[in-house]
């Protein structure tokens, strides 16, 4: 399987609306606009202490596992996604599947579509009718907390490690200079010494690829 990377900026995620497909029951359209940022850090338990301080409310625990796909028409000579593209992955939550596209935008918002699916095989049939291939599977054990307007992450991601991520919603799109401190603000007072981890998952998942190939 061919594998590549993908580039973010700044650690922010931006998903915008969704689209209906004809794969599964039908869906809601939504749109959305979240900042996120994510910081490896050597334990649980420590901040699983202070977010009871802070009343934090727990959510769940479950497994993920992302379905990573692309085009080789819309890669660069180092494998990732030329700006202005779609990468494609199909997300496994439990018993739940869907498909989504999100647009690689690294100076700027993309968009994301999403839809439920059926099953992982109708899926698979509709990406590769769309000339996707499949990369890499990234799967992680995520337990989810609320905290004011906050959802916090605590991710146990295979071949990766541990990781924080904390999300904040904006209220429209534009600037997200100030959703971006407050989730800041709040990593530094879960976990003091964390450094913000800007790559994504999949850019992760690419340098170990890479590193073993090498």
């Amino acid at each position: 399987m061919r594998a590549y990377g993908i580039a973010v900026a700044r650690g922010i995620r931006i998903a915008e609306t969704a689209v209906r497909f004809r794969l599964g029951p039908p869906s809601i359209k939504r749109f959305m606009i979240e900042v996120e940022i994510r910081a490896k850090v050597r334990d649980f338990e420590s901040i699983k202490n202070k977010l009871n301080e802070l009343n934090a409310k727990f959510v769940k625990t479950e497994k993920q596992a992302d379905h990573i796909f692309g085009r080789a028409k819309d890669l660069d000579e180092e494998h990732k996604i030329i700006d202005g593209y779609f990468v494609a992955r199909i997300r496994e939550r439990d018993n739940k599947k869907s498909v989504e596209f999100k647009e690689i935008k690294r100076a700027g918002a993309g968009m994301e579509f999403s839809s439920p699916l059926a099953s992982l095989e109708s899926g698979l049939n509709f990406l590769e009718k769309l000339d996707f291939v499949e990369a890499f599977t990234v799967s992680k054990v995520r337990e989810t907390y609320n905290y004011q307007d906050f959802e916090i992450c605590l991710d146990k991601v295979e071949q990766l490690g541990l990781f924080i991520e904390i999300e904040h919603p904006c209220k429209d799109d534009g600037d997200k200079t100030e959703a971006l401190k407050e989730c800041q603000a709040l990593l530094t007072i879960i976990v003091p010494e964390a450094v913000v981890e800007p790559k994504k998952y999949g850019d992760l998942m690419q340098e170990v690829i890479n590193k073993n190939k090498g």
